[in-house]
């Protein structure tokens, strides 16, 4: 299950940071919380402050912060984008999807990861939202220094 872990914070990583190439950033609050049955305590939520490329919020699709996880199906009706997801690290493959909303300076949305590889599968569930900070940032340094 640690492992599952790992790969499941590498994707949200990926995920939250929607960098898109060269687009001017601004500050967000991310808050994420994970759930996963039987676990035996209740993981806490956490709150980092990301760079985001403006506008980037709206598309997981443009993420590249994890070159091994990948978002097809990205579609966007009216302020609700939906997403499916395909992670593979170190053959630890983990699918799922997601759903998001989006309002003029946050998004609140909700992850679900299944794991059926290694030597235990498992599910996970992350709830999120973001709340727009502003402050002008460079979307590409923090991949640089994720990388």
């Amino acid at each position: 299950m640690n492992k599952f872990l790992a790969v499941s914070s590498a994707a949200i990583a990926s995920l939250l940071s929607f960098a898109a190439s060269a687009a001017p950033g601004e500050y967000w609050e991310v808050t994420t919380k994970m759930e996963m049955p039987g676990m035996p305590f209740a993981m806490p939520g956490t709150t980092t402050k990301v760079c985001i490329a403006k506008g980037g919020e709206k598309d997981p699709g443009k993420s590249t912060g994890d070159k091994d996880c990948k978002a097809t199906d990205v579609k966007t009706v009216g302020n609700k984008t939906t997403w499916k997801m395909r992670c593979d690290h170190d053959g630890e493959v983990m699918t799922g999807s997601g759903e998001q909303t989006t309002n003029a300076n946050g998004y609140d949305g909700k992850m679900q990861f299944s794991s059926s590889s290694g030597k235990r599968g498992g599910n996970m569930t992350m709830v999120f939202s973001g709340k727009r900070v502003g402050g002008n940032c460079d979307p590409e340094e923090q991949q640089r220094a994720m990388k």
